[in-house]
């Protein structure tokens, strides 16, 4: 999945910051780029072209090299937390008459777990169009609820545990 928005803005403002601090480190876009192909140790063309893995490490590690502290983590309500631990298990029948889409943060919350997993999109759409698929008694496969989302995500964490790649951060 690529950079969010939030991310180019926070990348850009850290970078900008990190020029004004370090000598030699120029502020134009060449020097953005290649400084963050350095960083990644591999070429990049674009800061669109990141993806949500690359993103993070470049903000974390250039704010921890300026001692700059992270945005505090936006926290869900009691009542939207619940539901979004609930949603799509057999005990969370409760939200089953009300539906709810799947947000960018469901969607990015899977990606990650796929990076981890070093899965293609390919690999992704055969699992979902598997029999073992949380969404296999479906004829659409499209994730489209929090319901959705959360059934898809917490097999992909079952697999993720089998593998030995899961990590709590996903």
């Amino acid at each position: 999945m690529q950079i969010t928005k939030p991310q180019l803005a926070r990348l850009q403002v850290l970078y900008g910051q990190l020029a004004a601090h370090e000598i030699g480190v120029g502020t134009d876009r060449t020097s953005r780029i290649r400084w963050a192909s350095e960083r990644l140790q591999r070429e990049i063309a674009s800061f669109k072209d990141l993806t949500l893995e690359d993103a993070n490490f470049l903000i974390d590690s250039t704010q921890q090299q300026l001692g700059v502290k992270a945005p505090p983590v936006k926290r869900l309500k009691r009542a939207q937390a619940r539901r979004a631990g609930l949603d799509g298990r057999a005990d969370g029948a409760e939200y089953s008459a009300t539906p709810q889409m799947a947000t960018s943060d469901d969607l990015a919350r899977i990606q990650r777990l796929l990076d981890q997993l070093e899965w293609s999109a390919e690999t992704f759409r055969k699992f979902l169009e598997s029999q073992r698929s949380p969404l296999a008694k479906r004829a659409d496969k499209a994730i489209r609820t929090t319901s959705d989302a959360n059934k898809v995500w917490w097999g992909l964490k079952r697999i993720a545990r089998q593998k030995g790649v899961w990590r709590k951060k996903a």
